[in-house]
C-alpha cells in the first residue's frame, strides 16, 4: 500500500500564494475603501501628537472591509510613528474586562506577579505605563458585539479625564450596540459613526482579480469564473467570495485540474449551508457549525476535528463561534464528565 501523504511535498499547480485568499491576509492596497480609511486616519490623527482622538464606532455586514481597513491604517501609523500603543482586541476570543486588560499588557510587555492582580490593579499598571512613557494606546475592539463588560468602555473612556491618552475603535456587523450602551457610557465615548456599505458585483469582482492574480498561478483561472463567484456573494461580502475562490481553487488541485472549472466552483456553492437566517447575521463559521450539528448531536472533539477539515481556526475561536450560538439561542450544550480525560460538552441543535 502507498503512504497516505506521497505527494504532499509536490508543488501545487493552482495556488502559489494561499494567504492572499485567507481573511486575515492583509494587502498592500485596499479597493474602494479610500473615503473609510481616510476617516479612520483623521480620527486617530490626534494620538501621534497625545492628543485626544475621536473615538470610532465602524459597523457594515460582515466580509465589507471593516478591520481589514482598520489593520490598515494602523500598519501606517506605525510606519510613521512609533508614538502610540495600538492594541488589537477580539472580543469573541477576550469578552471580559479582565482579558482585555491583559491583551493590553500583553502588547506593553509589562511583568505582573505571578499571584495575579485584581482588575483595577492591573489598569492602574496600564495607566502608570502610559503617564511614565508618555504612549498613548489605541484599543481596537473587533466583534465588540461579543464584550461583556461594558463597564471597560466607561473607565477607558475615562481615563483621558486623569491625563492618560487612550483612544477607541470599536467594529462590528450590529449597528444598534452604542445605542444600547448605558447613557453614562455612551456620553463617555461620544462615538463617532461610520457605516461601511456592501460592495457592489463589480467592486467584489476587482477585488478577486487583484487577489487571484497574486494568489494563483497564470491561466489557472478566467475571469468568467471571478464573475460568476462575484455574483454569488450574498450581501457584497468579500470575504465569503475569497473564502469561494479558495475553495474552488482547493477542490480544482484536490481534483488534478489544470485550471479552476466552472463545475468546481458550482460544486463548491452546491456543498455549502441551506440554513438561511439572515436576522442573525451568521457567520460562515457559524453557519458551518450548524451545519454539522444539523446531522445530530456531536461531542466537541469530533466538531473541532470535522470544522478544522473545513475552515482553518484555532479551536478557541472555535469555541467563541459555539458560545455565540449558545447566546443566539441556536445551539446547547452538556459537560460530558469522564474519569482520566479532559471534560467534554456534547453540542446539538436547539429545537
Amino acid at each position: 500500500m502507498p503512504n497516505l501523504f506521497d505527494g504532499a511535498r509536490d508543488e501545487p499547480r493552482i495556488i502559489i500564494r494561499e494567504e492572499v485568499l485567507l481573511p486575515d491576509y492583509i494587502p498592500d492596497a485596499l479597493l474602494h475603501r479610500d473615503p473609510e480609511l481616510q476617516v479612520i486616519a483623521d480620527g486617530i490623527k490626534p494620538l501621534v501628537s497625545r492628543k485626544t482622538p475621536e473615538n470610532l464606532f465602524i459597523h457594515g455586514p460582515s466580509g465589507t472591509g471593516k478591520t481589514s481597513c482598520v489593520k490598515y491604517v494602523i500598519k501606517q501609523l506605525l510606519d510613521y510613528s512609533s508614538n502610540v500603543l495600538p492594541v488589537f482586541v477580539n472580543c469573541w476570543e477576550n469578552s471580559t474586562q479582565l482579558a482585555v486588560y491583559n491583551r493590553i499588557v500583553e502588547e506593553m510587555r509589562l511583568p505582573l506577579p505571578r499571584r495575579g492582580l485584581a482588575t483595577d490593579e492591573i489598569f492602574d499598571r496600564i495607566m502608570q505605563y502610559v503617564r511614565n512613557y508618555k504612549k498613548p494606546i489605541l484599543l481596537i475592539l473587533d466583534d465588540m458585539d461579543g464584550l461583556r463588560h461594558d463597564e471597560l468602555l466607561y473607565v477607558v473612556s475615562r481615563a483621558n479625564e486623569k491625563g492618560v491618552v487612550f483612544g477607541i475603535i470599536g467594529i462590528a456587523n450590529d449597528k444598534t450596540i452604542p445605542a444600547r450602551l448605558d447613557l453614562r457610557i455612551r456620553s463617555s465615548l461620544r462615538f463617532s459613526e461610520m457605516e461601511f456599505k456592501q460592495y457592489s458585483e463589480e467592486q467584489l469582482a476587482s477585488i478577486l482579480r487583484v487577489r487571484a492574480e497574486a494568489a494563483l498561478a497564470p491561466g489557472s483561472y478566467d475571469h468568467r469564473l471571478l464573475s460568476k463567484i462575484a455574483a454569488s456573494a450574498e450581501s457584497g461580502s468579500a470575504r465569503l467570495a475569497l473564502e469561494r475562490l479558495w475553495k474552488s481553487a482547493k477542490r480544482a488541485e484536490k481534483a488534478n485540474h489544470a485550471k479552476i472549472m466552472i463545475q468546481d466552483f458550482e460544486d463548491i456553492l452546491a456543498s455549502e449551508s441551506t440554513f438561511k437566517l439572515p436576522e442573525l447575521k451568521l457567520s460562515s463559521e457559524e453557519t458551518l457549525i450548524l451545519e454539522l450539528l444539523k446531522e445530530g448531536p456531536l461531542e466537541s472533539s469530533a466538531l473541532y476535528d470535522r470544522f478544522l477539515k473545513e475552515i482553518p481556526k484555532t479551536k478557541r475561536q472555535i469555541r467563541n463561534y459555539l458560545d455565540l450560538l449558545e447566546r443566539k439561542g441556536l445551539v446547547s450544550s452538556e459537560e460530558l464528565e469522564r474519569p482520566g480525560m479532559l471534560n467534554s460538552k456534547m453540542l446539538k441543535l436547539k429545537k
